[in-house]
């Protein structure tokens, strides 16, 4: 038994050696490193550029922007507070008392990237903060009445979409009277546009935040001119965004029989081909006042009202302007369809854009050509003082792999 043993022993001990030879042997090794997968994505942004109510146009009828906390330090040359930037602007709790043009600008707070300024701030050479703060414009700027006022401690530019509306660089801007200035409408644009403030507070060696404040106090107003026209009190427009609460397609509280408008929404789904399905639902009627001539016209007097049936919707593929054409453009719901009747289904590709022109009705609805009419005369009193509430989603899902997708399953999981 021992010499067999020992004669196993002896077998691996060569196999051993056997395979510490083969490993001098010629070679050759191919490694692919760093493979990887990651996961696509489907983003969806919307924008309403377009909307008319009785056949007005909607358009901006006012802005105001002031210095407060809803403006953003976005950028600084030399300030301290550089690698915490961008991040929202504070209100300066203590102006100096020498900033007496606080009196030519109304309703707006000093404000600055800090408070107080900071000591290294307050006694390094000259540093400068850049303020920024945007805003939406629809609509002509012919006719609007511009304003705008400036206070800082110390000099100042000012822009409005990078076009230079104002500068002072002299020190005393902190006192009365403010600077003003009312001719920068060339440089409005539609949709989003950017103000941008840089002020400079001037360097004061040894300074302390007490003996060398910083701040800056303004207002912009841009008045449309649009008193007196109750759509344009109302309509509500915005750029390509994610929707948040707030921004209403539709937003009026006198309808009356016979009265229509149109809409024009935009749809971006980024990164992949989409299907996209744009619907209505979650309509809730609310019943409100009670008059003798809704319980006349058969009211049943319960909490629930009667709006909604009279609103009908048309929907088609629009070529981004807003306005039907019937020889090129496709139906997608109605017409005459109630909110909670059909759906938009669009197949987009990644990065593109595809328009939906919506026109609603409060009567009959008909299409004729390239003719939207509305005829309220079957509306009657049943409806008055009634409100009608609804929701608008779009809703993205891709493409590939996903033959056979209908949105159909999708409304009805939002209407059940």
């Amino acid at each position: 038994m021992k010499k067999i043993l020992f004669s196993i022993a002896g077998i691996v001990a060569v196999a051993a050696l056997v395979v510490t030879s083969t490993g001098a042997l010629f070679s050759d090794t191919e490694t692919s490193t760093g493979n990887v997968f990651t996961a696509g994505a489907i983003d969806l942004k919307v924008d309403h550029t377009k909307q008319t109510y009785n056949g007005v146009d909607c358009q901006t009828c006012d802005v105001v922007l002031k210095s407060d906390t809803t403006n953003t330090v976005v950028a600084t040359v030399n300030g301290s507070d550089g690698p915490n930037l961008p991040h929202a602007a504070v209100q300066v709790s203590n102006p100096h008392p020498a900033w007496t043009v606080t009196a030519d600008i109304p309703d707006a707070t000093w404000i600055w990237a800090t408070d107080p300024v900071t000591p290294s701030d307050a006694g390094n050479t000259d540093v400068y903060y850049t303020f920024q703060k945007k805003f939406m414009w629809y609509g002509p700027v012919t006719g609007a009445v511009l304003d705008l006022g400036v206070g800082v401690d110390n000099g100042y530019e000012v822009k409005l979409n990078g076009n230079v509306v104002g500068t002072d660089w002299t020190e005393y801007n902190y006192q009365s009277p403010a600077d003003t200035y009312s001719s920068f409408g060339s440089y409005i644009v539609q949709g989003e546009n950017v103000l941008e403030i840089k002020v400079k507070n001037k360097g004061l060696v040894g300074g302390t935040p007490s003996s060398n404040p910083a701040g800056l106090l303004y207002k912009l107003v841009i008045d449309g001119n649009c008193e007196g026209d109750y759509f344009k009190t109302y309509c509500t427009l915005f750029g390509e965004k994610d929707l948040v609460t707030g921004d209403h397609f539709w937003q009026f509280d006198d309808i009356k029989p016979g009265d229509s408008g149109t809409n024009l929404i935009s749809l971006h789904p980024y990164s992949n081909d989409a299907y996209v399905c744009l619907f209505s639902h979650g309509v809730v009627d609310e019943e409100n006042t009670l008059l003798s001539l809704e319980t006349a016209a058969g009211d049943p007097g319960t909490q629930t009202g009667e709006l909604s049936p009279f609103l009908k919707m048309f929907a088609w593929a629009d070529d981004g302007d807003g306005v039907y054409e019937s020889a090129s453009e496709a139906t997608l719901v109605g017409p005459n369809v109630s909110l909670n009747t059909g759906y938009a289904q669009l197949s987009i590709a990644g990065n593109n854009t595809d328009y939906v022109g919506i026109a609603w009705c409060a009567g009959t609805q008909t299409v004729s050509g390239d003719t939207i009419s509305c005829d309220g005369a079957g509306m009657g009193n049943i409806a008055q003082t009634d409100q009608t509430t609804l929701d608008m989603t779009a809703y993205a899902v891709q493409q590939r792999n996903n033959t056979g997708f209908s949105c159909a399953d999708v409304v009805a999981d939002y209407r059940n």
